[in-house]
Order: C-alpha cells, then sequence, then structure tokens
C-alpha cells in the first residue's frame, strides 16, 4: 500500500468528526435524535435514464472477489523526534476502481477506506490469510463507497432540480466542518503539511459526500421512524417481549481496604480505625475522600468495588453486607483475616420486572427505530442501486 494512504486513513482516525470512507452504514445506523438539515429531499424525483440500466441487478455480493492493487502492507511508518510520521510524499498515480453513472471512484478512496490498525493486523498474518483479509477488507470498503455514491447523487440530483439553497447550505456546512476537522489535525501536529496536502483532496471529497448522503438517507426514513416508534408499538413491544426486561440483583459499590500493618497491629486496631473513619463520613464525598486511604487494589478502579451480581461479588466476604444496604448507605465494618473493609452502595437494583417507565419506553423506541431504520436503509440503497449503472475495474485481462 502506498504510504500517502495510510496517511489518509491515519489522519481519518485522528479527526473524531470527520467520516471515514466504507464506514458510510456505520454512521447513518445510528438512531437520529432531531430533524434532517435537508428534509425537503423526501420528494421523490423522476427516475434518471442510465447507461445499461438493468431491471434486476445480479447482487453485487456474487461478483468475484476483487484484489487490492497492493495486498502486502508495509509496517507503519516510523515515528521522527518530532512525534510526525516520516512518509515519502511522493505524487502517485491516480486511478480509478469503479464508476457509478459516469462519476469514477478512486483506488486512494477505496485503500484510505482500509483502517491502519487492520493494515497493521494483515502485515502479521500469515499467507494466503493475510491476502484475504486484506482483499475482503478492500471488496467491504469499495462497496461502502459506491453506496455512499449512488445516495449522494441521488440527494444532489434532487436538489438541483428542486432546491439549490438547500444544496448549497450542505455543502457550505460540509466546507465548514472539513475546514474545523483539519484544523484540529494541523493543530495536533500528528503529521506535516506535507502529508496533509497529500491526501487533503481526497478527505474533503469524502467528508462532503458524506454528510450529503447521509442527510438524504435520513430525511427519507425520519417521518417513518417517528411513525413506527409510536406509544402503541412501543407498549406492544414491552408486553411480547418481558423476558428482555427482567433484572437481576445487582449492586455497584465502593470499596476501601484498611490492612492490618505497624501502626495497627492486629484486626482490632483495624477495625477501630475503620470504625473512626466512618463516622466522620456524613456525605458521598467524605467517602470518596477515604477512597485515598485503601490499601487494596479498588483505589486502582476509582475506588469501585469488585463484582455486580451475587457470586460474583469480590472478596466474597462482602457479598452479605451489600445485598443488605440501600443506596448510599455505608456498611458495617467487615473483618477479614489481613484486614477490614469500608463497604458504601451507590447504586442497588432489585431483581423484578424493570417497569414501563420513560427510561424503559426510551429503549424501546431506539430498538424499534434501529430495526426499521436498517431495513428502510437497505431498501432505499437497494432501489437506487438497481438505477444506476456501476462498473468496476478489474485487474489484469
Amino acid at each position: 500500500m502506498r504510504q500517502g494512504k495510510w496517511i489518509a486513513g491515519m489522519l481519518l482516525g485522528i479527526s473524531a468528526g470527520l467520516p471515514a470512507t466504507g464506514c458510510f452504514t456505520g454512521g447513518v445506523y445510528q438512531v437520529p435524535e432531531h430533524g434532517s438539515l435537508s428534509a425537503d429531499l423526501t420528494a421523490e424525483a423522476a427516475p434518471r435514464v442510465a447507461r445499461g440500466q438493468q431491471v434486476d441487478p445480479p447482487d453485487p455480493r456474487l461478483r468475484g472477489q476483487l484484489t487490492p492493487p497492493v495486498v502486502v502492507p508495509p509496517p507503519p511508518p516510523p515515528a521522527g523526534n518530532n512525534g510526525t510520521l516520516q512518509v515519502s510524499g511522493k505524487t502517485v498515480r491516480v486511478s480509478v476502481r469503479a464508476w457509478v453513472n459516469g462519476k469514477p471512484i478512486f483506488d486512494d478512496e477505496v485503500m484510505q477506506g482500509i483502517s491502519p490498525a487492520l493494515m497493521r493486523d494483515a502485515a502479521t498474518m500469515p499467507e494466503p490469510r493475510r491476502t484475504e483479509r486484506l482483499t475482503e477488507a478492500y471488496n467491504q470498503a469499495l462497496e461502502g463507497i459506491i453506496d455512499q455514491e449512488v445516495a449522494f447523487q441521488d440527494a444532489v440530483h434532487k436538489l438541483e432540480a428542486g432546491n439549490k439553497k438547500a444544496l448549497e447550505k450542505l455543502k457550505k456546512i460540509a466546507v465548514e466542518d472539513f475546514e474545523k476537522q483539519m484544523k484540529k489535525i494541523r493543530d495536533g501536529k500528528r503529521a506535516t503539511e506535507e502529508q496533509i496536502k497529500e491526501v487533503e483532496h481526497i478527505l474533503k471529497r469524502q467528508s462532503e459526500r458524506n454528510l450529503i448522503s447521509g442527510e438524504y438517507i435520513r430525511s427519507r426514513i425520519f417521518d417513518l421512524l417517528k411513525q413506527a416508534a409510536n406509544p402503541v408499538a412501543i407498549q406492544t413491544y414491552y408486553k411480547e417481549h418481558l423476558n428482555e426486561f427482567q433484572r437481576l440483583d445487582t449492586v455497584k459499590w465502593q470499596d476501601v481496604f484498611i490492612a492490618v500493618s505497624k501502626q495497627r497491629p492486629t484486626i482490632a486496631h483495624a477495625k477501630r480505625y475503620a470504625e473512626e473513619l466512618i463516622l466522620k463520613c456524613r456525605t458521598e464525598e467524605d467517602f470518596t475522600k477515604l477512597i485515598q486511604l485503601d490499601e487494596g487494589d479498588s483505589k486502582f478502579r476509582g475506588g469501585e468495588g469488585l463484582g455486580a451480581r451475587k457470586g460474583e461479588i469480590k472478596p466474597p466476604e462482602v457479598e452479605d453486607v451489600l445485598f443488605r444496604l440501600k443506596d448510599g448507605q455505608i456498611g458495617p465494618v467487615i473483618e477479614l483475616s489481613t484486614g477490614v473493609h469500608i463497604v458504601r452502595v451507590t447504586k442497588r437494583e432489585y431483581a423484578g420486572l424493570t417497569p414501563l417507565d420513560d427510561k424503559t419506553q426510551k429503549l424501546i423506541e431506539n430498538k424499534i427505530k434501529s430495526v426499521v431504520f436498517e431495513h428502510e436503509y437497505k431498501r432505499i440503497l437497494r432501489d437506487l442501486r438497481s438505477r444506476a449503472t456501476i462498473e468496476i475495474e478489474r485487474d489484469g485481462p
């Protein structure tokens, strides 16, 4: 793999808000909590006539697997003294991997859709597993970009015909978001300016396509989600899936261990010291201060006790006390052979059926929306792909 493409993936990883190529589906599957930026995209446009249009195209999953241009990735470039990555900055030839309605998808885009972590993992695999894994990742990235491209083109087509101002607004938002993310990358000094400029055009192109295609899909599904996750549907789901809302006895707790030591040579001394500490605890903040005195391992977990369910609590000697306490209560000092434990319950949940309260209703609402969204998302993309001309450029004869 060319090093510039590795840098593209690295920059996408640094920029948390900038979606990566091939991750279009991952971004879209998030259940939207608000309306779309481009609600008018829901208006259906007249179907376009595409070259070689097929009424029922073959399932793309049945196509022969493509081999990436380079199947053996190099190890990640070493870090320089200034913390930047050392790359050649060599100008590379732009090649087209696929065409969607006559618009190109570049090899650069597909390669940067394969995460650096996957490339590093693949480099450690023996052949033929390495080639198989990279080929699989390459094809997944390509399919994701094709999905993104058909949605992007349909969105642009509709907006150009019906609402150019909305399209301009979306493009402006995409540019502003991209510039913010690139500023973060530059300010973080994780790559040189030369490295950034080598891949900036790829990232900018994909940033715009991610935003517009994502808004397009959301706008087509948003109203349907609200209709599907109505109060009656939520109540029906709850009644038909009561097994999902059965909860066990659980406890979240804090633990402070006071060990037998030279200062406290016996269990009695340690217990008396612990009881004096408990008497000083009036608030949650007071107990939190005691965590600094812990001589066990809970301080490495921020004072959190180990285990939440019966049979999982460690040490097991404290379990019985914990499940007799309520939220916020501190238990009696618990003696062990090596010292004593002071425990406090922060949250106690009892076995039984979770009520259909606001929290449960919201959980069910999101579940329904997630299922409907995934189903509609796939349906829309199947429709868009069936009306598009998709051509794959293959290596070799």
